[in-house]
């Protein structure tokens, strides 16, 4: 199949997605949400349980198929791709930290960081890799399993994974959920600093209204759709938003 690609400044565009899970009673998870994220921009995504934050960002990732609607990332239409295609696209240009980790057990750290390149076939950059591992407080655990490293380790390795590549966009499922203040804030520095440098988007989950503050552009999801939007958030109007929401 041929695909077309195409450059543009707008680095992530959903168009009218809609995604429903059918069974005894279909949910319908995510309401006709169109967004349009600029290339280089750090956006948070804000809501309650339930909301359809994650749904948003598994579908903007290609994680997860929408019913219907359009996702475009990087100029290119994941709408149609294959299984195969949409596989490599997701390697190859988007990053992304799972609120679960997912990390491979029998790797190592070093492993972890380095399979999407090695899944790719390709050599991994051994003084990047270094880089992240020193940026992340990870020197020294390279050989180290997954099972025996703490909650905020595995989450700065699934960081580091996610950045290996140089996507063009990470996402990232509640990043600093694992950590303490200090080592979040680190984590959002690395990312900031990270996506300046390469040109990176990145859009984060959170329900932590001080991380949605790093952000230049906070989105407000509930029932499914974009409820409300804030620029150049603070934590208190976050809060305060959060709070007109919830009512």
């Amino acid at each position: 199949m041929t695909t077309t690609t195409t450059r543009t400044d707008v680095s992530v565009q959903l168009t009218d997605v809609h995604k429903t899970y059918s069974g005894a009673t279909d949910v319908h998870a995510l309401r006709g949400v169109s967004i349009s994220l600029p290339a280089g921009s750090l956006t948070a995504v804000m809501g309650q349980s339930g909301s359809g934050k994650s749904t948003l960002l598994n579908c903007a990732a290609g994680l997860d198929v929408p019913t219907s609607g359009r996702v475009v990332i990087g100029g290119q239409d994941l709408t149609g791709l294959s299984p195969d295609a949409l596989t490599r696209f997701r390697r190859d240009r988007i990053g992304f930290v799972f609120q679960s980790y997912n990390l491979i057990g029998h790797l190592s750290v070093a492993e972890n960081i380095a399979l999407p390149v090695l899944l790719a076939g390709r050599v991994p950059d051994q003084r990047w890799q270094a880089q992240l591992l020193a940026a992340l407080g990870l020197g020294g655990l390279e050989h180290r399993l997954p099972g025996h490293l703490s909650g905020g380790q595995a989450q700065r390795v699934a960081i580091a994974r996610a950045l290996f590549t140089r996507p063009d966009v990470v996402f990232a499922d509640e990043p600093t959920g694992a950590l303490d203040s200090r080592s979040g804030a680190q984590v959002l520095e690395l990312l900031r600093d990270t996506a300046a440098s390469l040109g990176q988007t990145v859009v984060l989950v959170t329900h932590d209204s001080r991380v949605a503050a790093t952000a230049e552009r906070v989105l407000f999801i509930a029932d499914g759709v974009i409820a409300d939007t804030l620029e150049a958030p603070t934590a208190e109007r976050v809060t305060a938003r959060m709070l007109d929401l919830g009512r």
